[in-house]
């Protein structure tokens, strides 16, 4: 079963590195792909997208990915254990409009 890991700005707090981590090890996650939200010219160029990834090989993950839904075949998420979802502060404006957060 493919783990999602949502977040707004990376690896950012130790929170978030150690529930990564322990998912990680608990799954046995060793394929990830990462979705960017970042500007289109951008995208896996974008320093922080460069971070994450080394972040993610960095906790024992042997393949990491980019993958840009928009233009390829999103049915390739199901050949990835997780799938990192670098969502921004652009999470914020859907949270209040779903009243999730207010």
């Amino acid at each position: 079963m493919n783990k999602l890991l949502l977040t707004a700005y990376g690896f950012s707090t130790s929170k978030i590195i150690n529930v990564a981590q322990k998912m990680i090890q608990e799954n046995k996650i060793t394929k990830a792909c990462i979705i960017s939200t970042s500007w289109p010219k951008e995208k896996e160029k974008h320093p922080q997208m460069q971070q994450i990834k080394r972040d993610l090989l960095s906790m024992n993950i042997q393949q990491v990915d980019f993958l840009d839904v928009e233009f390829e075949d999103a049915n390739k998420l199901f050949d990835y254990d997780l799938i990192f979802f670098e969502w921004g502060l652009s999470i914020l404006p859907f949270a209040l409009h779903q009243k999730k957060w207010c």
